[in-house]
């Protein structure tokens, strides 16, 4: 069943999730399910911004939101909606393209949301996706982790250099998570080859 959402409804929806409001999404997303006949993983799935670019519009999806703001709760609420789906219409949301090509990964990784880039990667995301730049979500974390370095540390006079290399900061912490998360994909992936 294809739904559609009106762009009103739609921005609705997604003022509730970039706000922060789980008790206003989960009213709307209650009262859209009774007046749709549909479920509420479905009124996710179809909530989209497709307003053009040259108006405002991002093409984002209900999930890069908190993902971005690092709203765990109200990410982990959508996620668990998205299970309701067939495993192949789940996978096409949470791995959404906005118009930058970015994912809701890639918006949690760049922010350094590290329990919410594991959410999502738990729920299926895609760590190798590449943005419309051709960057994939561990060098999103990687380039916020130097941007961070280079605000915040004296390079000018070569101190401190020692010091920040050991350094766990939020950057890094989503790089080698994600880092490890494709390794054990990877290895997980050649269990059974091993094996033969």
């Amino acid at each position: 069943m294809s739904l559609t959402l009106t762009p009103d409804t739609i921005d609705d929806l997604i003022y509730s999730a970039r706000a922060g409001d789980l008790p206003a999404l989960q009213t709307d997303l209650s009262t859209l399910s009774t007046q749709t006949n549909s479920t509420p993983g479905q009124i996710i799935a179809a909530a989209i911004d497709t307003l053009p670019a040259e108006e405002g519009g991002s093409g984002s999806s209900l999930l890069h939101y908190p993902a971005a703001n690092g709203n765990l709760e109200i990410l982990t609420y959508l996620l668990t909606h998205l299970t309701q789906l067939p495993s192949a219409e789940a996978h096409k949301i949470l791995n959404h393209r906005n118009y930058s090509g970015n994912t809701p990964l890639h918006w949690a990784a760049l922010n350094t949301h590290l329990e919410c880039v594991k959410a999502l990667v738990e729920g299926g995301a895609d760590v190798a996706i590449k943005n419309a730049a051709g960057l994939d979500a561990v060098f999103l974390a990687e380039r916020a982790d130097w941007n961070t370095r280079a605000e915040g540390e004296g390079e000018a006079d070569g101190e401190g250099d020692e010091e920040s290399a050991g350094e766990m900061t939020r950057g890094r912490q989503v790089v080698e998570w994600l880092l490890s998360s494709e390794k054990a994909g990877e290895l997980e992936s050649g269990v059974g080859e091993a094996k033969e």
